[in-house]
């Protein structure tokens, strides 16, 4: 599910229209969701006007028992209702492959561990999900922090970095505090002999 993967505090923009209607090879479809308030008699009546419209314009009768049965299901999938030329339906049926891309984009590169680095620790907890979700939230903030989770005895920590010098880290940890209220501690390149 989409809502697992998305970080707490995520901006959205919840839209509230019941009714959809598109065109897609020829045919015109409908989708139609259970209204978030109140009756939806204004969108269902402005819908109504687009599909006469558009009825009138393909010379077409449209499958207003379709149209009604749809409205009624509100499953929230589009669902043919008038072919708007002939032979369109034998576009309909082609299912489109969607393949998983190589590379996600939006995702963060964190880059590799370096003993010489500077690091912020941002959390030390013992469950793998949490530690996991305060890593995926420390990711996604613009600019980004790159945060990764190293397990340990009885438990897991989120580190933030690697990080060039002390300025840099400080100041990853002053966004981590001002951003996420999370008390960031430095933690130190490993010294060589």
């Amino acid at each position: 599910m989409l809502y697992r993967d998305t970080p707490v505090n995520t901006s959205v923009l919840i839209v509230n229209q019941p009714y959809l209607i598109g065109q897609r090879n020829g045919m015109l479809y409908m989708e139609a969701h259970t209204p978030l308030e109140g009756p939806a008699d204004l969108e269902l009546e402005i819908i109504y006007e687009k599909l006469r419209a558009l009825e009138k314009k393909s010379t077409r009768a449209l499958d207003w028992k379709k149209v009604k049965e749809v409205q009624a299901e509100a499953r929230g999938v589009p669902v043919p209702i008038l072919e708007m030329r002939p032979g369109s339906e034998d576009n309909v049926a082609e299912p489109i492959r969607v393949e998983h891309p190589e590379t996600l984009y939006g995702k963060p590169e964190i880059p590799e561990l370096k003993l010489e680095a500077w690091y912020v620790l941002a959390a030390d907890l013992r469950d793998k999900s949490d530690a996991l979700r305060i890593a995926a939230i420390i990711n996604h903030q613009g600019p980004q922090i790159p945060a990764r989770v190293l397990s340990r005895d009885n438990g897991y920590r989120v580190v933030a970095g690697p990080f060039t010098n002390a300025s840099e880290a400080k100041e990853a940890a002053k966004r981590l505090k001002i951003d996420l209220d999370i008390d960031g501690i430095l933690i130190e390149p490993v010294r060589k002999g």
